[in-house]
């Protein structure tokens, strides 16, 4: 049984996170936590803040209600939590109380500014807390993963733990795994780099058998490099590669990827 963490402000991304949730783990039984938080600073915490209002309970009433509507697996359950604290707090409170496998979250939420790809929120939940994030955007509607890209530049080791939820999905979804080697010199690959790619092809195989599938760019501009690879189902980063994290998370508006609205986000953790 997979425990599945699903913050929500009720925004119109988080409901559709919700429902892609559904979708994505349709035939898998899964324990869905449905998360509210309040952030209220640490001298505000009176009783008064503590306990969930009636219109938090009436938007978890409607959520279940409507999540109850659409659901197709009897296997699914749904658990309502509201906690007022900061958000960071909450999450990594839950994910340690529940034994959360992974976090499914919108991209942003009521509080974000028109164009910005990933919230703060969201980034901060990407970056901050140590478990597996899903990001769904309020455009993306569900479709099987076939063809997943995993952008790296192999600066980094991974380990076993970090690539336990790729695997996951794509044997989930019986999906493809497309590197996308991200070279920044001639010198590239070092002896380094090339020790890590061997062995993540030796994490992949014979699990995802079909993997062989590789483009390598020295071009370090992720707008260029997802147009050129824009027949992917899903992007997957690693948290421990600040780099490129940084590279495709960044949000100015002349470097906002154009399909990345569509296509869900997985950052890995470990």
């Amino acid at each position: 049984m997979m425990n599945i963490l699903l913050p929500t402000d009720f925004s119109e991304n988080s409901r559709n996170a919700a429902a892609y949730a559904l979708q994505f783990f349709k035939d898998t039984p899964c324990n869905f936590h449905l998360l509210n938080v309040f952030p209220v600073p640490v001298d505000k915490m009176t009783t008064g803040y503590m306990s969930m209002s009636s219109e938090v309970k009436d938007n978890f009433d409607k959520l279940i209600n409507w999540l109850e509507s659409i659901r197709t697996n009897p296997e699914h359950t749904y658990n309502v939590c509201f906690k007022a604290d900061y958000l960071i707090n909450a999450v990594r409170a839950k994910v340690q109380e529940k034994q959360i496998d992974l976090i499914l979250m919108g991209t942003k939420g009521k509080t974000n500014k028109e164009g910005v790809v990933i919230g703060k929120n969201t980034s901060d939940v990407m970056m901050k807390v140590k478990c597996p994030v899903l990001a769904i955007s309020e455009y993306a509607s569900f479709k099987e993963h076939k063809k997943i890209l995993f952008p790296t530049d192999y600066k980094i080791h991974y380990g076993s733990k970090v690539l336990r939820t790729l695997l996951n999905l794509a044997s989930l979804s019986k999906a493809n795994v497309k590197i996308l080697e991200i070279f920044s010199s001639e010198t590239e690959p070092s002896v380094e780099q090339i020790e890590n790619r061997e062995f993540l092809q030796d994490s992949f195989s014979p699990r995802i058998p079909v993997l062989q599938t590789y483009y390598t760019s020295r071009d370090q501009n992720p707008k260029k490099i997802l147009i050129a690879n824009r027949d992917v189902d899903m992007i997957v980063l690693a948290a421990k590669n600040l780099n490129l994290c940084q590279k495709f998370l960044r949000n100015e508006e002349n470097e906002n990827i154009p399909f990345i609205n569509q296509l869900p986000l997985l950052v890995l953790h470990g």
